[in-house]
């Protein structure tokens, strides 16, 4: 779909996290961290603890509809990937 100055008002092919990504094809060099989306409490997730209870072929979409809030027990929350810095 495009504005009439020709503007693009789709996200581009292949935006946003895909189904096939696992926690087994994500790099170790990234953190994961989940948010609350009412609250905003934040707290970092272990991924091998949630690979031995879910598998490593659990999508990272999927691990994001799991997710609850320990704080208010929202079931709205976000999955955030973070890139550990380089020495």
């Amino acid at each position: 779909m495009k504005h009439r100055r020709s503007i693009e008002l789709t996200p581009p092919e292949g935006y946003g996290l895909e189904e096939k990504q696992t926690l087994a094809t994500l790099p170790q060099w990234f953190v994961i961290h989940a948010r609350c989306g009412a609250c905003g409490h934040q707290t970092p997730l272990e991924r091998r603890s949630i690979a031995r209870r879910c598998g490593f072929d659990l999508s990272l979409a999927g691990l994001a509809k799991r997710l609850k809030c320990r704080e208010c027990g929202n079931l709205d929350n976000l999955l955030l990937l973070e890139k550990l810095p380089r020495d």
